[in-house]
This record gives structure tokens, sequence and C-alpha cells, in this order.
């Protein structure tokens, strides 16, 4: 999917499989996709500027995860926007697996602990 959306974007205008509003898409790709990105890579340009680290590999999926949750639940609040079931069915799944990722964060940074004393 991703070398279909830096090469080809025209083919993969609207979830695979499915038949939603092209436009309603596009909307729904700036509104969250490009701010979580935006705001990953500010926080990890200021860590890089204040010198911290990531504590284990999946802290950056976990912030990803995060800030495009965060997106998510921000355009709930917005009155113009309605992207319906499918919009909740994957703030809902969002939640989830951001939730699992941070468990396993937490998981692996007690492991790299326990490796490096």
């Amino acid at each position: 999917m991703a070398g279909f959306f830096m090469f080809a974007n025209h083919l993969v205008i609207v979830f695979p499989g499915t038949e939603y509003n092209p436009m309603l898409m596009a909307e729904w790709r700036t509104r969250t996709v490009q701010p979580a990105f935006y705001m990953t890579a500010s926080y990890f340009i200021l860590r890089h500027f204040v010198g911290k680290n990531p504590t284990s590999t999946l802290w950056p999926v976990f912030l990803i995860l995060l800030f495009f949750t965060l997106t998510q639940s921000l355009l709930f609040f917005d009155k113009s926007y309605k992207f319906g079931v499918p919009g909740i069915g994957m703030f809902i799944v969002s939640i989830f697996v951001t939730l699992l990722v941070r468990l396993s964060h937490t998981k692996r940074k007690k492991e790299i602990r326990m490796d490096t004393f």
C-alpha cells in the first residue's frame, strides 16, 4: 500500500474493497493521517534536539498510533464533518491497537532494563 501511495496514488483512491466516496476519503486522510504524521515528526525532532532517544523500538509505532487516534477523536467535535459508521469503526480499532502497542512497549521496556543491568 505504501508503494502504491508513493508511486501510483491514482490507483488507490479509497480503501481497497470498499466503495467509499473518493472525496470523503481524501478529506479523511487530510484530516487524520497527515496531521498525525506531522505531530509525530515534530515530536521526534524535538526529542532529537533535547538529546533523548526512544526507550524501545515500539515507541515510534505507539506515537504515530496515538496521534492518529487523537486526530480522529478531534474530528468528532467538528459538526461539518460526517464520516459515519466507518469513521467510528476505524476510531474504535485505532484505540484498541494503540492500547495493545502501549502494553507491548511497556513489556519491551521492562525487558530492556532487565537485560542491561
